[in-house]
């Protein structure tokens, strides 16, 4: 091969090993870009996460601020005139109104406790949570101390929103196992199996917001 040739194929060869070095510089310049496209995404996500489990905690809270409203309001509609009774000897009148710390009487004169769903239960689930049972053992401690023999109701309610991400197939369902976790609760706590019953109304007696709909009532009716 002539001295011509020989330079010819060295130029072709120069110029294959540019033309690598611009694809492999390219391939590892894409290679950074997707990286870091993955942790801006991944960074995202984590935000969104974190504002979705803000937006329920607010919305637990809100719940039980309006459970706690209803119970407040059915306790003054409900609840008779203070006794007032005169001691010649107090200088004075005194009256004494003795009540129920987390029970009120309702439209139909039945002690009535309301529990925030949110704050019994993770979204379309049926396991109560830890953070449930200190306010489960002050109501059970409540219904043998105040209402011992007593029959007890405990209803289990849901919003109106269907049921997507959940093993149960209807709010119907949801409502029905909810209820149903709480009396097997109360039960552990000592209150006899025969004398407390659980039922579900799904999203049939809703109440003002969603969240607020989201509860679990227990009910002394007799």
């Amino acid at each position: 091969m002539g001295r011509t040739g020989m330079m010819h194929k060295f130029g072709m060869c120069a110029a294959i090993l540019v033309s690598m070095g611009f694809l492999l510089g390219g391939c590892k310049a894409d290679q950074k870009r997707a990286a870091a496209a993955q942790a801006e995404a991944q960074e995202y996500r984590e935000k969104v996460a974190t504002l979705e489990q803000a937006n329920r905690d607010k919305d637990s809270r809100i719940a039980d601020l309006e459970n706690r409203l209803a119970t407040m309001q059915q306790a003054q509609q409900a609840a008779p005139p203070p006794v007032t009774t005169f001691n010649p000897g107090s200088g004075g009148n005194t009256g004494s109104m003795s009540g129920s710390r987390e029970f009120s009487n309702d439209s139909q004169g039945r002690p009535r406790a309301l529990l925030s769903g949110d704050i019994l239960f993770d979204s379309g689930r049926a396991t109560l949570k830890s953070s449930a049972r200190q306010r489960l053992d002050t109501l059970a401690n409540e219904i043998k101390r105040n209402y011992a023999g007593r029959t007890v109701l405990v209803e289990g309610h849901t919003d109106t929103d269907p049921i997507r991400k959940s093993s149960f197939g209807s709010n119907q369902a949801l409502s029905e196992a909810r209820a149903q976790a709480v009396r097997q609760y109360l039960i552990q706590k000592g209150i006899s199996s025969n004398r407390i019953e659980a039922v579900g109304y799904g999203s049939s007696r809703p109440r003002s917001t969603k969240a607020a709909s989201r509860r679990v009532e227990i009910v002394i009716t007799n």
